[in-house]
């Protein structure tokens, strides 16, 4: 990547002089971005170009080139790729269009650029793409004609799409944030997201790496870089429409759709996920500030509606407004016109007037070690107070870096003045406390999560141990006969694995039930086992509540007149199953794990039972999840405090639920053959949990 960005000497080809030329434009903002390389141009017909001659061929050019810059017709690349790899060219910036977003001759194109960049080591990046841009040495790649206006600054964005990177250096500029590196990445065939991940984290021009992904290519290779930057990464991942929502087979599948999988990814991973550009900028922003390491707020205002707004926001946040020392709100008092206003936190400083008393008061609040970062709002008419207004918030930024605390300015003024506030000021500035808050929470949530992620890395994960060759056996079968496991197979396996299963006994569809009693005491459950029939509940195929043999003896001979007569199910038999007692305070959730294309195995704990549908509500995590990640998984479930007891209700075994999605996440790391598993339901109560029924599918 450091060739990428940085090469002594590069050719653009697809030059013309046509005022149409696209190609043109990628030389324009070479020239206008202050290139410090040599610019060699390349077209099907020869002219001169911003002094540079346009060259018909590449084997007109005899000096050594580091970068090849292509827009040309999609049908023409490859060829132009091949003579750059006979050149001894190894890096390019593809731009045309008309690859494998359109399939058909594009696909193959695509192929064609692939197996050219493998035999002669060539890194690209696109094609269907605008290119890059490195703020240190003026190389600029798009084809869009700019203007060199944007800052330069410690921001890396990656981008899928042009258009949206683009806007970005728009926004972020708008915004007092500057920019590094510029990466539009298109159709990824060869350098991706992840490579330049890698590249920016090392790049000493970059403090911050923003990206917009439509899609993640390896989401495993992804999120392992992510966790060992000590720089925030900021993403928005779009393009999440598409993504099925239907329960098929698995409610696993469902619950955890791709959407919800990358989120999960994203945050265990330390990055930070943004769905609207407000809270997205927001964040970038405040990080410019000092970091706030903890969570008691100071608010300090000269308009009481905004103190109260803001003090809705902080607690809206779960911020503290810890109370000001009675000593510092006398000498306030003593500044007041008519003392009229009650001081506390939120300080309404409506009634005082003295822009120099304000930063005293910035100043002492700052001292005091029950305040760990100031939201200060002020509002003003610029043609009043501009001066004194600009001057204040200056003051407020330089105390707010001398004391190492954040000050969030949040400003109440004209469009015109807020438009000059963010060309002059080089610290944030927020124009909602609401947005202020909102981005102060998100920092705290970001730094403890990055801490938390440090200190794991250091930790050896746990392994479970399970019986592996019994379970080996039961898989190889399965495998063998082109099958998933059926029920008692998959409740075979996680009894294999130590999780509590009620007792069991199989009945074969020619076998009299008499002969077959269990040796266990009801009441008992009886399941059809068939391998077409995965919701046994809605094809009649569960009998609960079965108190003695002959209830028994009757319910399995009505499941036989229901099923064996069909030939489509694949019917194996039935199963006597004891039923579990339901005590006060049990809970029915689901335990499960679904092996991610992009993002290997994924453990899930939700509600679940027969209702899994109407709750679909699940927390995800990528396995093997940490002992504290599958707390908060738990945590994350709406209502989950109930977990821990409420009105006289025990708390839950914490434990055995644990130990059920840690048996999930090993068999799924294990056993790669496994594609997806159901543990639904699961009764989980302060006595434990206990697995009652359970689907495996495997990849077969």
């Amino acid at each position: 990547m450091k060739k990428l960005f940085n090469p002594s000497s590069v050719v653009v080809f697809g030059v013309s002089t046509d005022l149409r030329n696209l190609g043109k434009e990628i030389a324009r903002n070479l020239f206008e971005f202050r290139y410090n390389g040599v610019i060699h141009l390349v077209g099907i017909d020869e002219g001169i170009l911003f002094g540079r001659r346009i060259h018909k061929s590449l084997d007109e050019i005899d000096e050594p080139i580091d970068l090849a810059i292509i827009l040309t017709p999609a049908r023409t690349v490859p060829e132009i790729l091949e003579q750059c790899g006979k050149k001894g060219i190894t890096r390019a910036v593809i731009e045309s269009g008309g690859f494998g977003e359109f399939g058909g001759k594009g696909s193959e194109w695509s192929q064609s650029l692939r197996d050219i960049a493998a035999r002669y080591g060539m890194r690209f990046i696109g094609p269907n793409c605008i290119g890059i841009i490195n703020a240190s040495n003026g190389l600029a790649t798009p084809f869009p004609r700019l203007l060199n206006i944007f800052r330069v600054g410690e921001v890396g964005i990656i981008a899928q799409s042009g258009g949206v990177g683009l806007s970005f250096l728009n926004m972020f500029d708008s915004e007092q944030l500057g920019f590094s590196k510029f990466a539009s990445i298109g159709n990824k065939l060869n350098i991706d997201e992840n490579d330049l991940l890698e590249y920016y984290i090392e790049d000493p021009d970059t403090s911050i790496i923003c990206m917009y992904l439509e899609s993640i290519r390896d989401g495993k290779r992804f999120t392992e870089i992510a966790k060992k930057s000590s720089k925030p990464i900021v993403v928005h991942k779009a393009n999440i429409g598409g993504q099925s929502r239907t329960i098929a087979q698995s409610h696993t599948d469902a619950l955890a759709n791709d959407d919800m999988v990358v989120d999960a990814a994203l945050t265990q991973s330390g990055m930070i996920r943004f769905r609207d550009m407000h809270s997205y900028v927001d964040f970038l922003k405040i990080l410019k500030i000092p970091e706030m390491k903890g969570r008691n707020l100071a608010i300090i205002s000269r308009s009481g509606g905004h103190a109260v707004i803001a003090a809705d926001a902080a607690y809206t946040y779960g911020f503290e407004l810890p109370p000001f020392n009675e000593d510092f709100l006398d000498q306030i008092r003593q500044r007041l016109r008519a003392n009229v206003i009650k001081l506390a936190n939120p300080l309404d400083l409506g009634d005082l007037f003295d822009f120099d008393v304000y930063v005293k008061i910035v100043e002492h609040t700052l001292q005091q070690p029950n305040v760990d970062g100031i939201l200060l709002l002020q509002t003003y008419f610029a043609v009043v107070e501009g001066d004194a207004s600009r001057k204040f918030l200056r003051s407020a930024a330089a105390l707010s870096q001398q004391y190492r605390k954040p000050v969030a300015l949040c400003v109440s003024t004209e469009q015109v003045e807020i438009s000059r506030l963010l060309k002059e000021f080089d610290f944030p500035i927020f124009i909602s406390p609401e947005r202020a808050v909102s981005a102060l929470d998100t920092a705290i949530r970001f730094q403890r999560r990055r801490e938390l992620i440090r200190l794991e890395s250091s930790e050896i994960p746990k392994s479970l141990e399970i019986d592996n060759p019994a379970i080996s056996g039961i898989l190889k079968r399965c495998v063998s006969e082109g099958r998933s496991p059926l029920l008692h197979e998959a409740l075979d396996i996680l009894r294999l694995s130590k999780l509590n299963v009620p007792d069991y006994s199989l009945v074969m569809p020619n076998h009299n039930a008499l002969t077959n009693l269990p040796d266990f005491p009801g009441p008992y459950a009886v399941k059809v086992i068939a391998r077409e029939i995965s919701h046994k509940s809605d094809r009649q195929g569960v009998v609960l509540g079965l108190q003695d043999l002959n209830q028994l003896r009757r319910a399995i001979d009505e499941m036989w007149r229901r099923f064996v007569q069909d030939p489509n199910i694949g019917l194996y038999g039935c199963m006597i199953q004891q039923m579990a007692h339901r005590e006060a305070g049990t809970y029915e959730l689901i335990v499960g794990g679904k092996r991610d294309p992009h993002f290997g195995p994924i453990v899930l704990v939700g509600y679940g039972g027969i209702l899994v549908e109407v709750f679909a509500k699940a927390s995800l995590r990528m396995a093997p999840p940490s002992e504290r990640e599958i707390d908060e998984m738990i945590d994350e479930l709406p209502g989950s405090e109930i977990f821990r007891g409420v009105r006289g209700r025990a708390p839950i075994d914490r434990n055995s639920l644990k130990t059920a999605i840690s048996v999930v996440s090993t068999l799924m790391l294990k056993f790669p053959v496994i594609e997806q598993i159901d543990i639904n339901p699961v009764w989980t109560s302060h006595s434990g949990s206990i697995a009652l029924d359970s689907r495996i599918f495997l990849k077969v």
